[in-house]
């Protein structure tokens, strides 16, 4: 599937997700707020997907050398690792706000819930240091 048609279907899975949001904050709906992340769910599937594959890839093998040269930065293994964690910060900080919202675990504070959201910043951060620093730091032969 070509870029622009992905992206199209993962904001209209998003703006599914806005829609139903909505609609439960303001009518006051009885639904389940795990039904309600429902939308969320599946485009972190079609995120993880493709992290998968790479990291697949990657262990299969075994980063020879040969392929640590033809390999882009975009597909090295720190990337694909940073991208892989970034995801499940996403999809654990989901859960976690379903969980607090349904109230399923009584005592659960609002900081733990916005953890995965602060390790995924913290993340981004180190990942833009990384690109950053691979950019500017080039060897002259």
């Amino acid at each position: 599937m070509k870029l622009k048609a992905c992206v199209s279907h993962i904001v209209l899975i998003q703006e599914i997700f806005l829609i139903l949001l909505c609609i439960k904050v303001d009518n006051g709906h009885a639904w389940n707020w795990f039904l309600l992340f429902t939308p969320l769910w599946t485009t972190d599937l079609l995120l993880l997907i493709p992290a998968i594959y790479e990291t697949v890839l990657i262990v299969r093998s075994r980063r020879s050398e040969e392929r640590a040269r033809d390999t882009p930065k975009a597909k090295s293994p720190v990337f694909v690792a940073l991208y892989l964690a970034l995801v499940i910060c996403k999809i654990a900080a989901e859960l976690l706000i379903c969980l607090k919202k349904e109230n399923k675990v009584p005592k659960l504070s609002t900081y733990f819930v916005f953890l995965p959201i602060s390790l995924a910043l913290l993340g981004l951060f180190i990942g833009t240091v990384f690109i950053t620093y691979d950019t500017l730091n080039v060897k002259t032969t």
